[in-house]
């Protein structure tokens, strides 16, 4: 089908990069890094998946006797000025703790300057997680590879010179964090740092914002090791010398005393005597074939052109992001993934859940990476913890709860306090994050049929914040609603035009309670279990109906409220559409509403909101409309300011927000995936929103619920090929070419259909 080879699996550029939104991104979950691929005067950009700053202290407002009571009466008379002072004044807390860049490496190789007839070429292979420059000038030729081990926590460069040729390498490190940097052995570096106990968000002004304590804050090691066959090293000012006949190969590795305080002396030890022990060789086929297990699960392709091309890249390149930053064992992806330089980073590279975490984990599942999926139900446990606290003392109510801002400490209380805009209460009263948390482990569990996952690890989070809501609810109008409540970061006016965003009972909220109370009765079912299923069977059936506005969208709030913003980024209330699964095809009434919603918001906006607009119109059916989001999101930009609007991919292909956020990224694979095959209940839909560009395709390796694996081709838009193999006895309906066929699938045979 493709007679162009394996491009689509490969970026290459024919110069270094200037600047970072030109560097690739290299990575196996605790360990990231940037390159720009210089031959002279290279810096690599290093991040470790733990460096934080803070220690985990509370931060939740210091008041802790708020008065529900009267703050939900002024909402409910329509007070809602008094309400959002109050709520910033009493309930909101201090920010999340900041991801922080760990150093730099540079490497600066005496070789000749390119000139003419001179030639360059970096390429970074998704196939393989393997970087490689190749460079000639004046008849000289040089190799560099660069690799972060899937297999062992290290990296590792390989410099190569032609024979007759000899390479001369200045090598050292530095941080943007405070350090110390010394020379052991006799070719090896290590640096050493303690982060910031504060760093504030770059959005926020203040006389300190990056606050150190002497003993306080996470401790860390980069150590570096260098090896030269044919050659001799020798350390200066706390630089290696390396003067080399042929090869030239660098070890890094790093490590961090978060939640690991009293073994970091003996661990800094271990990695240290790790790095100077290693075979270049073994080393690179070890880590190509652990990165194989991940990345060769599927297989995506359409037909050949240059923009079906590069939509595939795209989707590839985003199975090769979540396989480098959210390896099992490691930390959940955040903002940047684990690719941040800053030491102030936009939205400080926190987890924002009410939109971008989540939608950097929609394709896992589907996408044949339900382990990358581990990383954030690691991170919802260590929230819940902390969650647990924040409800006895800011709600005065059991269970957990956790609001828009997380970090690795698990922070759970809503930020705000300090904000310099004019309403924080707009992004920051928001404690429904533990809800759509929640959808995660169900999802997870829906794919695997995990019982003990179900059991041990999802079924008491989704049960705590079960708990949380059922005493959060308050009646209202005839039915159970949350107050305080808004759509995420945005605002409506009211009738004398003033423009608030705390009401009660906004469609998201009653969305997300629909969801999770329905997944927990679906979970104690399964699991045989009876607590609470009463009160949450009663508290479902009394959770307001979706509503049609007078612009016959669906409604946003509670109330039929003009947005200030017609246009605005989020689509909150379509969640029950994407990435619930609340408003079904038997729905017309509430389809023909979403679709009114998501015409009025436009086809604009930020990275991550074109891909979220291209899911929903995927799940409407609209395949040329959702392709048009995602040619929007392909648009090469360089910008770099923060912006409320713009989208685009930089050089690199890092999706842009902008800045930088892999949202994006992540997000685009699982609108592709959802314009492929969709769910519902026992029915697989194939091909639901296939536009007519896509007219030729195949796809393998695919994940459905229960276990299932799925493989297809497509042509002239209708399925040619298709089989499926399930892990247990089941029966699915199948929807394709205009037929629907229901099948018995026998566990772990394949069944092939066409």
């Amino acid at each position: 089908m493709r007679e162009n080879g394996m491009d689509y699996l490969t970026l290459a550029f024919d110069r270094p990069a200037e600047a970072w939104n030109e560097a690739l991104p290299l990575g196996n979950g605790s360990m990231g890094a940037m390159s720009y691929g210089r031959l002279r005067e290279e810096k690599i950009e290093l991040n470790l998946d733990t460096l934080w700053s803070g220690t985990g202290r509370s931060k939740e407002n210091k008041n802790t006797d708020v008065d529900w009571d009267f703050l939900r009466q002024k909402i409910f008379d329509g007070e809602y000025e008094e309400a959002e002072a109050y709520c910033k004044e009493n309930i909101l807390g201090d920010w999340t703790e900041s991801y922080l860049p760990a150093g730099n490496l540079h490497i600066d190789a005496n070789i000749p300057e390119l000139k003419e007839h001179g030639s360059y070429q970096r390429q970074l292979s998704i196939k393989d997680a393997l970087e490689q420059v190749v460079y000639h000038q004046d008849g000289q030729g040089y190799l560099r590879e660069f690799f972060v081990s899937m297999s062992e926590p290290v990296m590792a460069l390989h410099y190569r010179a032609d024979a007759g040729s000899s390479l001369e390498l200045r090598i050292s490190l530095d941080s943007q964090i405070r350090h110390v940097c010394s020379g052991y052995g006799t070719s090896e570096l290590v640096l050493e740092g303690q982060a910031p106990v504060y760093a504030a968000p770059s959005y926020y002004s203040c006389e300190q914002p990056i606050v150190y304590e002497e003993g306080k804050g996470t401790r860390f090691a980069i150590g570096i090791s260098v090896q030269a066959p044919k050659g001799c090293i020798r350390q200066k000012d706390n630089t290696l010398l390396v003067t080399a006949d042929g090869d030239v190969y660098i070890y890094l590795s790093g490590i961090t005393d978060f939640q690991a305080q009293d073994s970091y002396l003996s661990r800094k030890k271990q990695m240290l005597e790790q790095i100077c022990d290693l075979s270049y060789p073994q080393l690179k086929e070890v880590h190509k074939k652990a990165y194989a297990a991940y990345f060769d699960r599927m297989d995506f392709t359409l037909t050949p052109g240059v923009q079906n091309d590069l939509i595939t890249k795209m989707f590839h390149y985003a199975r090769y992001l979540m396989i480098s930053s959210s390896k099992p064992g490691t930390q959940c992806a955040n903002l940047q993934g684990i690719w941040n330089h800053d030491l102030r980073a936009p939205w400080s590279s926190n987890y924002t859940v009410n939109i971008n975490t989540e939608m950097n984990y929609w394709m896992a599942e589907k996408a044949n990476l339900s382990d990358c999926h581990e990383p954030l139900f690691d991170l919802i446990e260590r929230t819940a913890s902390r969650g647990k606290k924040t409800a006895k003392e800011v709600y005065h109510l059991d269970g957990w709860v956790s609001h828009h801002n997380v970090d690795i400490w698990g922070h759970s209380s809503p930020v705000g306090y300090f904000g310099q805009d004019e309403n924080p209460c707009t992004y920051s009263m928001w404690p429904m994050s533990s809800g759509w948390l929640c959808s995660h482990l169900w999802e997870h569990y829906r794919y695997t049929l995990d019982r003990e996952f179900l059991r041990e690890k999802a079924f008491p989070l989704i049960r705590g914040a079960v708990e949380f809501y059922l005493g959060y609810l308050v009646p209202y109008d005839g039915y159970l609603v949350t107050a305080p409540s808004t759509s995420p970061e945005n605002t409506f006016t009211t009738s004398d035009h003033s423009v608030h965003s705390v009401t009660s009972g906004s469609t998201m909220d009653c969305s997300i309670l629909k969801e999770l109370f329905g997944n927990y009765l679906k979970a104690c079912a399964i699991l045989d279990i009876t607590d609470l299923t009463d009160e949450v069977k009663t508290a479902l059936k009394k959770l307001p109906p979706f509503k049609i506005g007078k612009e016959g969208q669906l409604q946003e709030w509670y109330l039929d409220y003009p947005e200030v913003d017609v246009h605005h980024r989020h689509v909150s209330q379509l969640y029950g559409l994407y990435p619930g699964n609340l408003i079904h095809r038997e729905d017309e009434e509430f389809l023909v509403a979403c679709r009114v919603a998501l015409d009025r918001r436009g086809d604009e906006g930020t990275g991550w909101c074109m891909a979220w607009k291209a899911c929903l119109w995927a799940r409407l059916g609209d395949g040329e409309r959702a392709l048009k989001l995602l040619k929007n999101q392909l648009r090469v930009t360089k910008e770099e300011t923060c912006s409320l609007v713009g989208g685009g991919i930089y050089p690199n292909m890092l999706c842009a927000h902008p800045p930088f956020q892999i949202d994006g990224n992540f997000g685009f694979a699982a609108a592709v995936l959802e314009m492929l095959v969709q769910y519902q209940d026992d029915r697989i839909f194939f091909l639901p929103a296939l536009p007519t560009e896509w007219k030729d395709g195949k796809i393998s390796g695919l994940r459905a619920p229960g276990g299932i694996t799925i493989d297809f081709v497509w042509k002239d838009r209708c399925i040619t090929e298709c089989s499926l193999r399930s892990q247990t006895d089941t029966v699915r309906t199948l929807l394709y070419n205009g037929t629907e066929k229901k099948i018995m699938l026998k566990a772990d045979v394949i069944c092939h259909i066409v």
